[in-house]
C-alpha cells in the first residue's frame, strides 16, 4: 500500500509554477491608496513611475481587481501604450479603443474614432450606473506632447457629458522628466489634469532589502 498522498492537481499547474498569481505587496497597497485618494478628492490624474521589470503591470491588474470588488459601479480600463515610429492621432485613439474592447479599433476616420471612444466610455458608465471611469495607461512615458493633448481633449469631452475620467499614467522614470519639461514649457493645463499626484513604485525584493536595513527613506525616495 502506497503512503504517497495524491495531489489534487498536477504540480505543473500550481500558480507558483505557472506564475498565475497576485500578491498585494506594500508597493501595490500604496498604489491602491493613491487611486482611492484621487477618487476621494477628485484628483483627475496621477503618475506612477519606477524602473522596468518590477511589477507595475501586475500592480495595475491587481488594483483593477480590487476596484471591481470594492467599487463595482466604477469602470476601469488598462491601455498598454505602444512604441510607435511616428506619433499620429489615428493609432493613439485606436489603442484606447482596443483597451475598451472595441470590435474594430482601426475603423473610421480620426474624428470618428474620437467620437466612438467617448461613446464607448459613456455606454460603459451607463451600464455600471456611475459617471466615474478610470484609465490606467501602461508605459505612458511613450506618449509625446500631442498625445497628452489628445488625452486631455478626451477628459474635456467626457466632462461635458458629466463623466469623470481619472487617468493614472504608469511608466518609467522618464515620466517625471516629461512632467518637469511641461511645467517649464508652461503646459500647466496638461500637468493640472493628468499629472497632479506622483508615486514612486518599487519592487518587492528591493523593498525587502531596504526594510532589512531600516532604510525607509531610500525605499520611498530612491527612485526619484
Amino acid at each position: 500500500m502506497s503512503l504517497q498522498i495524491p495531489r489534487p492537481i498536477d504540480p505543473s499547474l500550481h500558480p507558483l509554477v505557472s506564475g498565475n498569481y497576485r500578491i498585494a505587496t506594500p508597493a501595490i497597497e500604496e498604489l491602491y491608496e493613491l487611486v482611492t485618494r484621487c477618487l476621494r478628492y477628485r484628483i483627475m490624474g496621477a503618475l506612477i513611475y519606477g524602473p522596468s521589470r518590477i511589477g507595475k503591470t501586475r500592480a495595475i491588474e491587481y488594483v483593477r481587481l480590487l476596484l471591481a470588488r470594492n467599487h463595482p459601479r466604477m469602470t476601469s480600463y488598462h491601455a498598454r501604450c505602444e512604441h510607435k515610429p511616428r506619433h499620429a492621432e489615428g493609432p493613439f485613439f485606436a489603442n484606447l479603443l482596443e483597451a475598451l474592447g472595441d470590435q474594430d479599433p482601426n475603423a473610421g476616420t480620426n474624428p470618428a474614432k474620437r467620437m466612438r471612444l467617448a461613446l464607448r466610455i459613456r455606454e460603459a458608465a451607463a451600464r455600471a450606473g456611475s459617471g466615474t471611469v478610470l484609465l490606467f495607461s501602461d508605459e505612458a512615458q511613450r506618449y509625446n506632447d500631442n498625445e497628452y493633448e489628445w488625452l486631455r481633449d478626451v477628459h474635456d469631452a467626457l466632462d461635458r457629458q458629466q463623466i469623470k475620467l481619472f487617468t493614472f499614467l504608469v511608466g518609467q522614470q522618464e515620466l517625471l522628466a516629461q512632467k518637469t519639461a511641461m511645467q517649464l514649457a508652461g503646459k500647466t493645463q496638461i500637468v493640472a489634469r493628468l499629472m497632479v499626484e506622483e508615486l514612486a513604485f518599487y519592487g518587492f525584493l528591493w523593498h525587502s532589502k531596504c526594510e532589512g536595513r531600516g532604510d525607509v527613506s531610500k525605499r520611498r525616495d530612491g527612485l526619484s
